[in-house]
């Protein structure tokens, strides 16, 4: 009587507190690990040797159920190969991001491939047109040669010596087929560009509208004519 008359509410708390803390220390200290070891057999006991546990373990209770499972470490192939998978489905993620980008901007422009079509048909149009115009200054600037070859070559008949402005002239007209030529050849070069492009953009519409183009095959089959471009 005399005893519980002098425990005090202070001196209860400390009392709960050690007891909390003899069962945590008895909790912890009943954890036991489980691991194989060098002969392939498993082990279980309160510590585990420090050579064994990259090698993985099982973390149990005082009654032997696993509360946790520690796996291997992985190697440097292991690691280089995981790092190498988590880069490919980062670099997976943003090309899809990327494609979808592309695709809400294509049906925003396209309700239909045939709309692509139509533009592609346009566009190829109008390279055709500079080209022709391209031709016809080139057919000018021969014929130009031609009449000023022939001038200069009746003045040589005739023993006379032929004039410093038509030398400059055929000059000047040798360099404008000249350049007319390269600009032909990279509007050729643009022509291939566009339709791959418009390929791409014209099959991709057909997947995401479900719909077919009645045009492209059509239009496909005078680009592969000879003249397509010089006609």
């Amino acid at each position: 009587m005399i005893i519980s008359k002098t425990l005090k509410q202070p001196t209860l708390t400390s009392f709960a507190c050690l007891l909390l803390i003899i069962f945590s220390t008895q909790s912890i200290a009943a954890q036991l690990y489980r691991y194989t070891n060098e002969q392939g057999n498993l082990v279980i006991g309160q510590a585990i040797p420090p050579k064994f546990v990259s090698k993985g373990y099982d973390i149990l209770n005082a009654q032997g159920r696993m509360i946790e499972t520690i796996p291997p470490a992985l190697s440097a192939k292991q690691i280089a190969h995981r790092d190498a998978q988590f880069k490919q489905e980062k670099q997976a993620k943003i090309a899809h991001a990327a494609q979808d980008e592309i695709d809400e901007r294509l049906t925003q422009l396209y309700s239909h491939p045939d709309d692509a079509v139509r533009t592609l048909e346009r566009r190829t149009q109008d390279i055709k047109n500079v080209i022709q115009v391209k031709l016809k200054r080139i057919n000018n600037a021969k014929k130009q040669i031609i009449e000023q070859e022939e001038f200069a070559a009746n003045r040589q008949r005739k023993g006379l010596s032929i004039p410093k402005p038509t030398l400059e002239k055929i000059d000047i007209l040798k360099k404008d087929i000249s350049n007319a030529q390269a600009d032909i050849l990279e509007l050729k070069q643009e022509f291939e560009v566009i339709l791959n492009e418009f390929d791409v953009k014209i099959r991709r519409l057909e997947e995401l509208t479900k719909q077919k183009s009645h045009k492209y095959s059509e239009l496909l089959d005078t680009f592969e004519k000879p003249s397509a471009l010089t006609k």
